[in-house]
């Protein structure tokens, strides 16, 4: 008799003993079978098929993934996963990633050595008009998701949204011999390809130093949509620096900035105050409108002027990602005149 089978019609004699003692009509009913059964004197490893569960308590075998996919300012609607988003499972061995599979319902093979710890990378396919509100997968899907970083995994050149994933507790299902992945839910931003900037009036200044604002907003096609801000440049045609000064900036999302924050450049003929958010979609500032919302977005700017000349102009930049990375702007003049 192998020592395993002995082992186990060992522990099925104690749990029947124990099972008596207790009056237990049906001693069997306590066993367990293929999977590990503990007693404080005795543990018992058995057969599930495909590896199980190992003494270390990691995970090996194969996992049946699960995840959907929904829009974040309308949760009612359902997207579709390889169409609107993309879901890859990865592992990293060695430093490695290694890809596993793909979508919804995918049977991945998990190691032993990777510790309980899967990733889904999830991205935009090209000609889809969205954003991964990673932030909210990242409070939606907790504890299962404990991070995300972006980075490039396939060596394309592009940096994806990378999910970790801690798979320690999921549950095994013996009728199938896998493991199944609880429900990873994705969470897409519509984006807004068709917002505006306000166009406020010339402003009269005078010739001394006073503060003065300039009402800039930008505005939404429509609700259920956002746009990812990446940087703010405010532009004066002049280097006389002691004619105007940025003194606050109100950026949606971040709040009314002191032009201390902001980077100031004198050049020849113009003077630039920028602030940058993020080169990327990660870390972006994601502006959004959701349903009965007002579809205004204040970027309200406080200057202090002492005109020497008779105007000056200045030009408000807000730089935005589409959803498929690249760079864009919007930008409109407001001319501060002295009468």
């Amino acid at each position: 008799m192998k020592p395993r089978t002995k082992d186990a019609l060992i522990g099925v004699l104690v749990i029947a003993i124990i099972a008596m003692v207790l009056g237990t009509s049906n001693p069997l009913s306590v066993w367990v079978s293929g999977n590990v059964v503990k007693l404080p004197w005795l543990q018992i490893e058995g057969e599930n098929g495909n590896g199980g569960t190992t003494t270390t308590g990691k995970i090996k075998g194969v996992v049946t993934t699960d995840t959907a996919t929904f829009d974040s300012l309308d949760i009612a609607t359902v997207r579709t996963i390889g169409t609107n988003v993309n879901v890859y499972w990865y592992a990293l061995r060695s430093g490695q990633w290694v890809l596993l599979g793909s979508g919804d319902a995918a049977d991945i093979n998990v190691q032993e050595g990777d510790s309980n710890v899967i990733y889904a990378v999830c991205s935009v396919p090209s000609g889809q008009s969205y954003y991964v509100d990673y932030n909210k997968i990242l409070s939606m899907n907790s504890p299962l998701v404990t991070s995300v970083q972006y980075t490039d995994v396939d060596g394309d050149g592009v940096k994806d949204l990378v999910f970790r994933l801690d798979i320690s507790d999921i549950p095994f299902a013996s009728g199938t011999g896998k493991y199944t992945l609880p429900s990873f839910n994705v969470y897409l931003i519509t984006y807004d390809s068709s917002h505006s900037i306000s166009s406020p009036a010339d402003i009269v200044a005078g010739t001394s130093k006073v503060t003065k604002y300039v009402e800039w907003y930008t505005t939404m096609s429509t609700s259920k949509k956002a746009l990812a801000v990446t940087k703010i440049v405010l532009v004066a045609n002049t280097s006389a620096i002691e004619e105007i000064t940025l003194d606050k900036l109100n950026i949606p999302g971040i709040g009314n900035l002191d032009g201390s924050n902001f980077e100031q450049s004198v050049l020849s003929t113009e003077t630039r105050w920028t602030y940058t958010i993020s080169s990327q979609l990660y870390g972006a500032d994601y502006i959004e409108l959701p349903v009965n919302q007002l579809n205004k977005f204040q970027f309200t700017t406080t200057l202090t002027v002492t005109l020497s000349t008779n105007h000056i102009q200045v030009t408000l930049y807000i730089y935005y990602l589409t959803s498929a990375g690249a760079t864009a702007s919007l930008s409109d003049p407001v001319v501060i005149k002295d009468a």
